[in-house]
């Protein structure tokens, strides 16, 4: 069952079927978030970029380190702001994830 949910974001991702994903999977339980975090990480489309900024606001530390992880691979130059943000928000206790995100800004700005 948990790779048939995967399989069903991926092709949603696939098919650009952002008003879906956004109902159905942006507001689910937890793992569904986790899920579709790694899903849009495997994603070229720029359209993930919108349901990975929105995961970085997710009540979940690990939904925010997957969502980041992945725009580090997705994002483009626009996101940085976006980025800057969470890291300007996230409290200094929280080393992984204030990694996480310089490592996805470095890795954006390098990408040109």
């Amino acid at each position: 069952m948990f790779g048939s949910k995967e399989k069903k974001i991926g092709n949603l991702i696939k098919r650009k079927k952002w008003d879906i994903l956004n109902k159905k999977y942006l507001y689910a339980d937890t793992d569904t978030r986790l899920l579709l975090a790694k899903e849009c990480g495997n994603s070229m489309d720029p359209g993930v970029n919108t349901i990975l900024v929105a995961l970085f606001r997710d009540p979940d530390e690990n939904v925010q380190l997957e969502s980041v992880r992945a725009m580090a691979k997705t994002g483009k130059d626009h996101e940085v702001s976006q980025l800057q943000w969470l890291l300007s928000n996230t409290p200094d206790d929280k080393e992984e994830l204030k990694y996480a995100i310089q490592s996805a800004i470095s890795n954006i700005r390098g990408k040109k």
